[in-house]
Order: C-alpha cells, then structure tokens, then sequence
C-alpha cells in the first residue's frame, strides 16, 4: 500500500482533534470513480464535506487531511474519528480485492498508531454514527445495505483487520505520542521545509498557489496562526514581526509543510 499526500485547499478545517478513539469507515456512493476523483470533489464543493483518507478502485490511497487533523466526514463523529471513503465498482457497494486489501492495511496501520482494537470499538462505521447506509457493503439488508443479517462481511472485516495487527482478543497497547502536526509556533522561530518545492500562498484565504519554496530553513513571521492552517514566514529572524509586513514576509505556508530543527 502507498499513501499518497494530496492535501485539501478547500474544506479543510484545520483544527488538530484532542482525542482519537475509532476509524470511521465510509463509501464514497459514487460506484465506478476513482480515489482522485474524489479527491477533487472534496476539493471543490460548495457543501462541508471532506475525509482523511480515499482508498481507491486500485487500492490506491490519498490521504486528503492529515490524520492527527478533524475531516467533515462522520457528523457527530467527526471529533474523535480518523475517516476513511472507500471507492467501489457498481451500487452493491462490495470492494475490489485490491481496495479491500488497502482498506485493511491502511485500517491496521491506523488502529496501531492511535492504540485502537477494531474489534473492540476502535473501527465503526458511518452507519453506526447516524444510521445512513454507510458503507453499504457492511450494513445489514434490512437496513437497507448489502449486508447478511449477522453482519459477516463487516465482521470479516474488523477480523481481517486485526489479523492484519496480529491481534486476536488481547489488549492493544497505546503509543506514547502520535500526534505531530503543530500549531503553537512562535514568532521567529525557525523551521524546515522538507519538500523540495513548497506551495507559497499570498494571503490565507488563496486556494491557488502563487508559487514555490524550495526546501531549507525559513522563519515564523509572526506567530499568528491564520486561515486555512496558514502561517506568515521570512526568509530572515531580523525579519520577524517589522513592518511594514508586505516588505519582510515571504509568503503564506501551511503548517503541514513546517518541520522542528
């Protein structure tokens, strides 16, 4: 499986979740279109709408949001919960084996990194937040989904899923730290841009990108976190908080982008 980062510009929240205790599982409702596909329209509409992650026709994955990051995806939910869309070929909803095996694997990877046991409540399902038939595949055919009665394909899953931990019943331990995503950074402080070519923003509200950084060591201007998880930055530390700003900041990067030296 390979995670592709093709981060939101547009209904992203930006807030960082205090807590995360349970993998939301979706379909995307939309048979026969692929990862990017949905990506794009996340990116794009006008409704409140996004998830952390797309899995795809493929098995392709692209993570929209960062997980540490709250989507708009699983209603009440959606302060505790990483989200997973999961694309599928026709309206019965059932996964390719190649999506299942990435809806899996990304599931384990997620359960391991946040403490969860998928077959101790650390996996649900929209359906289980609201009642929507949500993934279709994995609720029961009287509600309305493709399900069995005893629900054998969702259990499959949450078995499957903790096979892939190589877990039965027993406890799962919590990591010490998961979050890395930071909003705190302060006035002239340094830090990294590790991308090769970082996307710089004229102001915070920009969804387009005026044009790029390459990666080295850079400055918080300001230490204001503005619109969008957007922060100003200099190119020198003498350079912080003078004015008038339009002369010393560089640009607005978002804080995805940043790195502790």
């Amino acid at each position: 499986m390979t995670i592709t980062n093709n981060y939101l510009t547009h209904n992203r929240p930006y807030i960082k979740r205090a807590k995360t205790t349970a993998i939301a599982v979706h379909w995307v409702g939309n048979p026969g279109t692929s990862a990017i596909n949905n990506r794009n329209y996340f990116n794009s509409t006008s409704r409140s709408v996004s998830s952390n992650y797309i899995v795809g026709l493929q098995g392709e994955v692209i993570c929209c949001i960062p997980d540490e990051e709250m989507s708009w995806c699983t209603n009440a939910a959606n302060s505790y919960t990483v989200s997973i869309e999961t694309c599928h070929p026709d309206w019965t909803g059932a996964f390719g084996s190649r999506t299942y095996a990435s809806l899996v694997e990304l599931t384990a990877q997620l359960c391991r990194k946040y403490g969860l046991h998928p077959q101790h409540g650390g996996v649900i399902r929209h359906y289980d937040v609201t009642g929507k038939v949500c993934p279709k595949w994995f609720v029961p055919a009287s509600k309305g989904g493709s399900d069995t009665a005893d629900e054998a394909h969702w259990k499959k899953f949450l078995s499957d899923v903790a096979a892939a931990m190589g877990i039965g019943n027993a406890a799962v331990s919590k990591p010490a730290s998961t979050n890395t995503l930071r909003y705190d950074w302060k006035q002239g402080q340094a830090v990294r841009l590790y991308k090769t070519r970082t996307q710089l923003f004229v102001n915070d509200t920009a969804t387009k990108a005026a044009g790029t950084l390459p990666a080295g060591v850079y400055y918080i201007y300001d230490g204001k976190q503005c619109k969008l998880g957007r922060f100003r930055i200099t190119t020198h530390k003498e350079y912080c908080g003078k004015t008038p700003a339009g002369k010393y900041v560089t640009g607005y990067v978002s804080v995805d982008n940043f790195r502790e030296i």
